[in-house]
């Protein structure tokens, strides 16, 4: 071995054979230089309590605006929290439903121009390339399916995922479209948890925009296409699980009830009444 090589392998320059190799950088940080928070959840808090509007719809040019320093500070809290730290399941979803819904108000912070994510050609960005989150290069996909929903999991990310899966997260994450679930208007906490997703559940089953009947067709969030397996998991029919939610008092509840009582999610796909809808025009309070 010429003497220079071996002068090198032995000052740990170059690596030895059998040696990993080094870990690929990180991603850059989107908070710039702010600090993180000894306690992101009163200040996401506070912001989303500002930001959103009673119908769900964001004032994101607050957020760009007098607030960009508060939310800096929770998006690099995010990017740099331990999930090493994470250890119920309500610890974990709390944190990586935030660290998602946080991940895409930062995406259309960035993107002022787009009017809908799929039609304007933004999902690769959005949903499946990696930024830093939690120490580590994440996708927004690899949060929601990998980590809560448990999908497909590389050993590399074997220590994150929630060991159930719940299937409130659907009305808990928010990917800035109109159509999804109403992004909430505080931040998620273990010990509000339940109570928040419950909620969401509710405002999800009450909202004509979510479902409804449209003469004789069923129109139905096509969320409940995606996933409507995830809402099976405990053995009940998704449309007895979106019916536990539903208030008694809606004024379509009777015909509602006719319509999704009993039916399974695979009924519900294979119906001719019934169509599926989603508009990913983003959720932009003008």
């Amino acid at each position: 071995m010429p003497i220079l090589l071996l002068c090198l392998l032995l000052a740990g320059v170059l690596p030895r054979p059998g040696d990993p190799p080094p870990a690929a950088p990180l991603a850059p940080s989107r908070a710039g230089d702010a600090e993180p928070l000894d306690e992101y959840a009163p200040v996401l808090s506070a912001l989303l309590a500002e930001v959103v509007t009673d119908e769900g719809l964001v004032r994101y040019d607050r957020l760009r605006g007098p607030l960009n320093a508060d939310f800096r500070r929770v998006l690099k809290t995010i990017e740099t929290f331990d999930a090493t730290t994470l250890s119920t399941d309500a610890e974990k979803r709390a944190f990586w439903i935030n660290a998602y819904n946080v991940q895409m108000l930062q995406h259309i912070l960035e993107t002022p121009q787009v009017q809908d994510i799929v039609a304007d050609g933004y999902v690769d960005r959005f949903f499946r390339t990696p930024y830093r989150t939690a120490g580590m290069d994440l996708t927004l996909d690899q949060i929601e399916h990998v980590i809560l929903r448990r999908q497909n999991v590389p050993p590399d990310l074997a220590a994150l995922p929630v060991d159930t899966l719940d299937f409130r997260i659907h009305v808990g994450l928010n990917c800035a479209a109109v159509s999804c679930p109403r992004l909430r208007r505080r931040a998620f906490t273990p010990a509000t948890l339940d109570a928040e997703l419950d909620a969401a559940m509710r405002d999800f089953a009450g909202d004509p925009a979510h479902l409804r009947l449209d003469g004789d067709t069923l129109v139905l969030s096509a969320l409940l296409d995606w996933f409507g397996d995830d809402f099976e998991a405990d053995g009940r029919p998704l449309g007895d699980v979106i019916l536990g939610y539903m208030a008694a008092d809606r004024p379509d509840h009777a015909a509602l009830r006719a319509a999704l009582r009993g039916q399974t999610a695979a009924a519900l796909r294979a119906r001719p009444d019934v169509r599926f809808a989603y508009r990913w025009t983003v959720n932009r309070a003008r």
